[in-house]
């Protein structure tokens, strides 16, 4: 057995004794019983399940890797309820957002093809090749069913005013673009185009030209039937500088039989609050449950969502937070580097058939649970357990079977059909079983450790295959990005793949992370970054307590809001003997003036930049880079504008500057993303450069 190919053919064993022939790099490390950077190439998920109305089914996304054109392939896949395996419905390429029709007999769903927009097709259950049923321009997506079965709500981004003009001569080059907001793109969206929101449309199931409901400057989408069938309900957000305020998207409703479009005269408001409204339903009686935060005054760099209850007439609405008293994240999710990386899926959430609880998950101290949560008192019941992931999930319309996919710290996530009454949990499908049967994975501890104040800060570590606390291991520290938001119970294929290699993994939820209520996740706002990183660093000490950790030998990586504590951490400390970081923040200044979101409201600094430059620079690790020992490597990506390159480019520009050890990891055509859902070669290379 042997750790590192010597010479560039190497001749290699697997672990059934067949002997292959690969060409390995002198500094390829090949794990032995553990995890593989290039497992993202073999990986499969499951996206979007889609409970059949009488529960007998499910309908879901299967996504996957095709390695030649690398890329990912999605297709509409199918499983029994009572069992048996899955069978393919669609043959893909680029199939996803399946729904069943309410009698069950029909499937819409979305393909796109040939790099055009996605349109939405019917597939007959009783047999037969699906049929396009949309042939916009702007392509059509997120359908919803009516109730009657009869049409199909849709959102599109088609302009016909723009769209049909064929008179219109394109140039040979595109033109420059006129800019008059300070956001004009967003990171893995691209440019936007303010000449095609997405809107409302419907069209009959039978066939026929769509009808266009809703028209306007403003962005609609997640369109869904009230359920008498009368109107479309959807989110959106109508002001017309949003930039200058936080998150306040609303819910509308706009009649489903109007025959011209409006632009906001036919519609009515339904939930308006001071605050963004996210997923919704509405239940037997008309009351609408739906996740959102009810905002107050003083402007806070962390919101944590809440159950919010409608009830009463339209336009004007009460509003009750049923789980002010639950001080954990509503409809919150844990981080991992394996959620699918297309085909999406939804927020848990659908009434109960009585009407008297309601169904969603929750996010507490690193896991994500299915819950019920009492209409009248407010009394939240986890209804899956702290050790998994509730990754997406569907329920049939009395909100008692349900369709989840469900990971844990061995496995990406799997199919289950889970009985919302009586708990009992059933696997339908494990997609990666035969990839993981055989692997030792290293063990995943969970402890909690004081930090510098008392607090209590909860951690994991990933320990090698054969761990032996006789001996001593090298430790790297991984730290989230967000920054609110939190490690856990999720599957981090990058931790196993260092722990494989030899290295014992440590990451933690510090101050900041989310699923430890809104104060512990409030607390960093103008203090960021700050007392997170001691919490980290006590994290740290706490581990090397136990002895079998070379204090020599660590390393840190992280990225986003943990590629900035990353710099933080080598700036402040020379404890690290090398250190990765990933998409970072290095300079805030110029941070504020190119990132895609913009920064006009006191959330994270109070005033901006060129009113109080101080307050900048005191958190831009850059500013500290005269302090840094230890060897920095650099990854980002190219058309990354969350945190644009300039930021890693400042790290790396400081170093060399001063011939300090630094290198610079560039990826073209990539974004923020990279490590998620970029291109799957890319992907893996990016595992290896952090090895």
């Amino acid at each position: 057995a042997f750790e590192r190919a010597r010479a560039l053919d190497a001749i290699v064993f697997d672990k059934t004794g067949t002997l292959t022939e690969g060409r390995f790099g002198v500094t390829d490390v090949i794990p032995l019983g553990g995890r593989r950077e290039d497992d993202v190439l073999r990986f499969q998920w499951v996206a979007d399940p889609r409970i059949s109305p009488d529960g007998s089914r499910v309908a879901f996304t299967r996504v996957s890797v095709d390695s030649a054109a690398d890329e990912y392939r999605t297709r509409i896949w199918l499983v029994e309820a009572s069992g048996g395996e899955p069978r393919p419905l669609t043959t893909g390429p680029h199939d996803a957002q399946p729904r069943w029709s309410p009698d069950g007999r029909t499937l819409a769903f979305v393909r796109a093809a040939d790099q055009k927009p996605g349109q939405i097709f019917l597939l007959p259950m009783t047999g037969g090749e699906p049929t396009p049923l949309t042939r916009l321009k702007g392509g059509a997506g997120q359908p919803d069913w009516s109730p009657d079965g009869r049409r199909i709500a849709f959102s599109s981004g088609t302009n016909p005013a723009k769209d049909d003009d064929t008179t219109r001569v394109k140039p040979k080059h595109e033109p420059g673009r006129v800019v008059t907001r300070p956001i004009v793109r967003l990171n893995d969206q691209g440019f936007l185009d303010w000449e095609h929101p997405g809107h409302i449309w419907v069209v009959d199931a039978a066939g026929g030209k769509p009808r266009q409901l809703t028209t306007g400057p403003f962005d609609e989408g997640a369109p869904r039937w009230s359920r008498d069938g009368r109107w479309v309900l959807f989110l959106s957000d109508r002001r017309k500088q949003p930039w200058f305020g936080q998150d306040d998207g609303d819910l509308f409703a706009v009649p489903a039989d109007l025959a011209r479009p409006t632009d906001g005269a036919a519609m009515k408001t339904v939930v308006d609050i001071r605050g963004p409204v996210g997923g919704f339903v509405e239940g037997p009686d008309g009351r609408i449950a739906g996740i959102g935060n009810l905002q107050p005054e003083r402007p806070r760099s962390y919101d944590q969502d809440d159950l919010l209850l409608a009830a009463g007439p339209w336009p004007r609405r009460t509003v009750r937070n049923l789980t002010a008293a639950y001080d954990f994240d509503v409809g919150g999710g844990i981080a991992s580097d394996q959620h699918p990386p297309r085909g999406g899926g939804s927020l848990p959430l659908a009434f109960a058939a009585d009407g008297r609880s309601v169904l969603t998950t929750v996010a507490r101290h690193g896991a994500r649970m299915l819950a019920r949560v009492d209409a009248q008192s407010g009394a939240v019941e986890e209804l899956t357990d702290a050790r998994h992931e509730v990754i997406s999930g569907t329920a049939t319309p009395d909100g008692r079977s349900w369709a989840l996919v469900l990971g844990d710290v061995a496995t990406p996530g799997d199919l289950y059909l889970l009985d919302a009454e009586t708990r009992e949990r059933r696997k339908l499908w494990g997609p990666n079983d035969a990839l993981l049967a055989g692997i030792r994975l290293g063990e995943v501890e969970e402890f909690w450790y004081p930090s510098f104040d008392g607090a209590r800060i909860q951690g994991w570590i990933v320990k090698p295959p054969g761990f032996a606390p006789g001996k001593s291991y090298p430790m790297i520290l991984e730290i989230h990005g967000g920054p609110h938001a939190a490690y856990g119970v999720g599957f981090f294929h990058e931790f196993h793949v260092l722990a494989a290699a030899g290295y014992l993994v440590l990451y933690t939820n510090p101050r900041g992370s989310t699923s430890y209520g809104q104060d512990f996740g409030n607390v960093i706002q103008y203090r960021y970054p700050g007392d997170d990183y001691r919490d980290l660093m006590a994290g740290v000490d706490e581990v090397l307590k136990r002895g079998y950790v070379d204090p020599r030998r660590l390393g840190v990586t992280g990225g986003s809001g943990g590629g900035l504590l990353t710099n933080w951490v080598v700036t402040h400390t020379d404890r690290f003997a090398a250190a990765v970081t990933q998409r970072c923040v290095a300079e805030w200044i110029s941070f504020y003036y190119s990132a895609d979101f913009a920064l006009f409201t006191p959330t994270w600094f109070r005033r901006p930049p060129f009113e109080d430059p101080q307050e900048y620079l005191e958190r831009s690790p850059v500013a500290f880079a005269s302090r840094i020992t230890t060897p920095l490597m650099i990854i980002h990506s190219e058309e990354d504008w969350r945190t644009p390159i300039g930021q890693g480019e400042a790290m790396f520009r400081a170093l060399k500057q001063q011939r300090k050890p630094a290198v610079m990891v560039r990826f073209p055509g990539e974004n923020h993303e990279l490590s998620r859902s970029g291109t799957p070669s890319r992907r893996v290379q990016n595992q290896q450069h952090i090895r």
